[in-house]
């Protein structure tokens, strides 16, 4: 368990270290944010799943955006 997170360090820095000094070399700064974002986003899922810990499921998230905006625009039999 111990090497299948630290070969996802190891992956994700190994990104990191390709794709951030092209960005910071062209100054794509708003790039460089949202590639980092999306980056710590995607490590922080595949350590999680490496450590068999719980992921929501983001199905139940969008039910629970929507779900109240649904029932305003398709009220139902009542």
């Amino acid at each position: 368990m111990f090497l299948r997170a630290l070969f996802v360090l190891l992956l994700g820095a190994g990104v990191a270290f390709y794709e951030v000094p092209r960005l910071i070399q062209q100054q794509m700064k708003r790039e460089l944010i949202v590639f980092s974002c999306f980056l710590l986003i995607g490590v922080a899922l595949a350590l999680a799943l490496s450590l068999n810990l719980p992921i929501p499921n983001p199905t139940k998230g969008i039910e629970y955006i929507f779900g109240p905006l649904e029932k305003l625009i398709y009220p139902g039999p009542e």
